[in-house]
């Protein structure tokens, strides 16, 4: 395993694959302005990854990330309540949003460093449980939301003549996934999540 202080391959390969959606750059923590100290696995990904702002095309709403100073305004909505500024009880301390797919967010969690997800493939207004654990790292998270980008790209035309995913669109995005997550199963799951609604 790499130094814990220097960039590990993991960190180098999210940094190459984010960065063919948009800009990357090294970000320290005094650039963070929320009220809640920074989460240790979010400095060092900020350190060694350093999303800005980029966007990632897929089925329906792209992905997008934010950087650092951008992302405690990120949390409103989800740690508190927009309008009027109140701390939403069902949010645990140590969660962090750190990505989004419309409302959809992509959560870390601190405790674990696990990147958490809305249950099912409902989406976060609709969902009934707590979210689930999806990615066992956030740079596992940025490999996968750059590999379905990837693949989505891919296709000039991902839809039918009515408008629906054609198959072997779903199909590369499952198989990109695959690649990052090395399991068929969990790369449907989460393929369903992200709006591929048939990944099979």
């Amino acid at each position: 395993m790499s130094n814990i202080a220097g960039t590990t391959p993991e960190h180098a390969a999210a940094r190459q694959a984010l960065a063919l959606f948009g800009s990357v750059s090294r970000q320290e923590p005094i650039e963070w302005a929320g009220e809640t100290p920074l989460a240790p696995q979010l400095a060092r990904f900020y350190r060694e990854v350093g999303p800005e702002w980029i966007e990632i095309d897929t089925a329906g709403l792209p992905f997008l990330f934010f950087p650092l100073e951008r992302l405690w305004d990120e949390q409103a909505g989800y740690r508190w309540n927009r309008s009027t500024a109140a701390r939403l009880v069902d949010w645990n301390e140590e969660w962090t949003v750190v990505a989004k797919q419309g409302a959809d967010p992509f959560i870390l969690d601190a405790n674990t460093g696990q990147v958490l997800t809305a249950p099912g493939d409902d989406g976060w207004e609709d969902r009934l449980d707590d979210p689930e654990p999806t990615f066992d790292s956030l740079e596992q998270m940025a490999l996968a939301l750059a590999a379905t980008g990837s693949a989505w790209a891919r296709w000039d035309n991902p839809f039918t003549e009515d408008w629906t995913l054609r198959p072997e669109t779903t199909a590369a995005v499952v198989q990109a996934l695959e690649t990052v997550l090395g399991d068929h199963a969990r790369a449907v799951a989460v393929a369903r999540k992200f709006g591929y609604h048939h990944a099979r």
